[in-house]
């Protein structure tokens, strides 16, 4: 199991791991964007590799 993470002091917002996502795991909200829906991380590699700032991360997780 893969896990989505965002360092939010990184975070600028842009939401263009939210267009990457092909799992929708994140949604902008309060000028960050978040992995509300983390654990349906795939590990396809988009959103690390879009975010301009580097804030994005993919942890693996329990269970899988």
């Amino acid at each position: 199991m893969y896990i989505a993470v965002v360092n939010l002091k990184k975070c600028n917002g842009c939401g263009y791991c939210v267009d990457a996502c092909p799992s929708k795991c994140f949604e902008v909200s309060e000028g960050k964007c978040w992995a509300q829906r983390a654990v349906e991380c795939t590990d396809c590699g988009n959103c690390p590799d879009i975010c301009p700032e580097g804030a994005i991360g993919i942890a693996v997780g329990w269970g899988g």
